[in-house]
């Protein structure tokens, strides 16, 4: 049996469309080939994926691989396991002897040097185990005018297609059928799940319903519901989310559980995957631009106090784990599982058939009943109502892709009016040729899922039949087609910007949990034809208020922010002290940030300052020196007066001669300066060479990737003029500092 496994690593969702539209164009063109996998790598499992070499020889299997590229280079979290196992020591160069692959890389070109450097790791990797590459691999630029899906269909058209004409098709195993398949006739658009309605007596409620501060019921919370949501949650935790105990103190070992595949960072905390999430309370949300600013970015802080927790999840403490002093290390990511605005869930209802809006809160059992079909979502709670999974599950403000477009395309009630022309045009904005169509109609005026069914009515248009039946070429729209094609939430990653030892000295308690801080920056406008949008996540957090009291922050109805923490980029952070008995560190470090950058900065320096603090205190408040050279910030924003991040923190540090600062604002003068030219600038052109080559000094650049490149280049310059080998050497030497964890990115578009 011919067959091909597709696999993809994502961060943001890409890899995964990618997979998604090969899968399906390679079904129309070879009905006869058997497609495995259309998972995540970790999904599919490491040791499923090292014993494909140990499968049948005599069966053509090809690998068909999907891989995105984070931060500087680096692999996203849906491979971490995967890529740790193929980097082991042990494994035979021959393991993969009789694998063939092919490989579609995903980035953006405004990393430089880290464009698509996932996809070549792990194809060189490949190759060193014996497998063989049966094309070109195929890049991806996510900031193209055709972007990733139009470099893709340009590399399915080159390479992948002849590669399958070649392994399968020559043979005579497999049709090739080069005709177009008629919308919804591919069998990707039969429904997942069967939906039942519940009466009332069916469901007990023994607590009242939980209601937040404006009054307004949290269905995940109420006792009918709460074990369904978890355990829908835990499907968002990270691999590399810590584990807490029921204190939310962070547990560690120094043992891998092999059994559960859980694996460790540097500092032995355990790395679990699908564990429900934390709970907290925003305690303090304050803008800190100008009010009279463009860009609203906020300062958080949010108390975690507890744990959700699920059945099936739920472990028995031996008593004898191992707990961190400290909840997260300075550097970390909080990951962050957002709800949908009530105004907009409501919006969406209100367009929605009557027959399903008169369902819209009565209690939903929700079964999947085609697990081998893909699917853009988890597996929605077993038990909820729609209103409660539109709210806290379903994205309904991402912006579609051009497969869900396809799969709607079948939908469209061809009794309508314009049923027949709505088909048509969601097909045609699904194709390659219309790429530029889509990217008008869908990327640069913001249609979210809201938008498209209020524009495509035929969608929602009924007739009095039987939607079940088999004859019937207009399928209509029960729940049940809905649940298949609405994307679930995805979390939202934000840079922690405070520091654990900190906040711990400077605000100690004895109430559960801890203390986070995030600085975030709302996402809001409006494009060319007026149209008004937000960021889910962002404009989530902003409308986030404290509790007016002690009594109500400590009230499990607040606790309505849910997230997971995970390891950093920067988790290396040198805290080692000097040898020098007049100085506290060893290592000096240089922070370069621009934006919101400032926050995983703002978390290492405060760290640093959480370090002199202690020893001044150890000391019986005789001050140890810290130069100002130890700790160096270069930030960059746009003007003092209005987006200058946490100025007056800066500032007092520099008083105290613990800072070194540098600041650019890009439009306080006529000529714009950026942190790359302050940098440059900096000892009269000397600083760079001196902070690494004589100081032994560390780099930590944060903000956006065009930034993040151009400070990148301008140190390798820097370097590359007094380095024998020039710019190569460099680069050499950066690397080794990576690994060191001296030199550390951490980027975004």
């Amino acid at each position: 049996m011919a067959t091909i496994t597709i696999l993809y690593s994502t961060q943001s969702g890409r890899a995964k469309a990618c997979a998604r539209r090969s899968s399906r164009l390679l079904k129309a063109k070879y009905p006869s080939i058997d497609i495995h996998g259309n998972c995540s790598f970790d999904d599919f499992g490491a040791q499923n994926f090292l014993s494909i070499g140990t499968a049948d020889t005599n069966a053509k299997h090809l690998l068909l691989l999907f891989v995105s590229t984070t931060g500087d280079g680096e692999h996203t979290t849906t491979i971490t396991k995967t890529w740790h196992a193929l980097l082991s020591k042990t494994l035979p160069t021959t393991l993969f002897a009789n694998v063939s692959f092919a490989l579609f890389a995903l980035g953006d070109r405004a990393y430089g040097d880290a464009f698509c450097a996932a996809g070549r790791k792990l194809a060189a990797r490949l190759v060193q185990l014996g497998a063989s590459p049966k094309c070109a691999l195929g890049y991806g630029d996510d900031g193209s005018g055709a972007g990733v899906l139009g470099d893709l269909d340009v590399w399915l058209g080159e390479n992948l297609f002849g590669v399958v004409d070649g392994l399968y098709v020559s043979d005579g195993n497999v049709s090739n059928q080069n005709n177009k398949v008629a919308a919804g006739n591919d069998g990707e658009n039969d429904s997942l799940y069967l939906v039942q309605i519940l009466s009332q007596d069916l469901v007990s409620d023994t607590e009242s319903p939980q209601r937040n501060s404006d009054g307004l019921i949290q269905e995940w919370q109420e006792s009918k519901y709460k074990q369904q949501y978890a355990e829908y949650f835990q499907h968002s935790c990270p691999d590399t989310a810590y584990q807490y105990n029921d204190q939310c103190v962070r547990l560690k070992t120094d043992k891998i559980n092999n059994d559960t595949l859980q694996h460790l960072d540097a500092s032995h905390n355990i790395l679990t995957p699908r564990a429900p999430p934390l709970l907290g309370c925003v305690t303090a949300n304050d803008r800190i631009t100008s009010e009279d600013w463009m860009q609203n970015t906020r300062h958080l802080r949010i108390h975690v106090t507890t744990q959700m927790r699920s059945t099936a999840t739920s472990t028995q403490r031996n008593g004898q784990e191992s707990l961190s002093s400290l909840p997260y290390q300075a550097g970390d990511v909080a990951t962050i599982l957002p709800s949908n605005p009530t105004k907009l869930v409501s919006t969406f209802i209100s367009i929605l058939p009557p027959s399903i809006r008169a369902l819209a809160d009565k209690t939903l059992q929700i079964e999947r009943i085609r697990p081998d079909l893909t699917s853009t979502n988890h597996p929605w709670p077993e038990l909820c109502t729609l209103r409660g999974l539109l709210t806290h599950c379903a994205d309904l403000q991402s912006l579609p892709e051009q497969e869900d477009l396809y799969a709607l395309s079948a939908y469209c009630n061809l009794d309508h009016a314009n049923g027949i022309d709505q088909r048509d045009k969601l097909i045609s904005l699904s194709e390659t040729s219309g790429a530029a169509l889509y990217a008008d109609y869908i990327i640069r005026n913001k249609r979210n899922w809201v938008d498209l069914f209020y524009d495509f009515d035929s969608l929602f248009y009924e007739v009095a039949i039987d939607e079940d039946t088999a004859d019937n070429k207009n399928v209509g729209f029960a729940i049940s087609r809905l649940l298949t094609l609405l994307p679930s939430i995805a979390p939202r990653h934000f840079s922690i910007a405070s520091s654990p030892s900190f906040t711990k000295l400077k605000r100690p308690s004895d109430a559960l949990g801890f203390e986070l801080e995030l600085c975030v920056a709302v996402v809001e406008g409006t494009t060319s034809l007026g149209r008004s949008y937000s960021g889910c996540c962002s404009s989530y957090l902003a409308t986030e208020t404290s509790p007016k009291t002690k009594e109500a922050a400590t009230n499990f109805e607040m606790n309505r922010i849910r997230l997971w923490i995970t390891p950093g980029s920067f988790h290396q952070l040198p805290l080692d002290r000097s040898p020098d008995s007049d100085r506290l560190f060893r290592t000096p470090i240089l922070c370069v940030g621009a934006g919101t950058g400032i926050a995983p900065l703002r978390s290492l320096l405060l760290e640093r300052e959480a370090a002199v603090l202690s020893s001044i205190t150890q000391k019986s408040h005789e001050k140890e020196d810290v130069s100002y050279q130890d700790n160096i910030l270069v930030f960059g924003c746009r003007k003092r007066s209005m987006d200058y991040y946490y100025e007056a923190e800066w500032e007092s540090l520099v008083v105290a001669g613990r800072l070194r600062l540098t600041a650019a604002f890009s439009r306080d003068q006529t000529e714009k300066l950026y942190v790359q030219r302050a940098l440059r600038e900096m000892d009269r052109r000397s600083f760079i060479t001196k902070h690494i080559l004589e100081h032994g000094g560390a780099v930590y650049i944060a903000g956006g990737s065009k930034m993040a490149r151009a400070v990148k280049d301008e140190i390798v310059t820097a370097l590359g003029a007094v380095l024998e080998g020039g710019d190569a050497d460099a680069r050499k030497l950066l690397n080794r500092l990576k690994r060191r964890g001296l030199f550390s990115i951490e980027a975004w578009n």
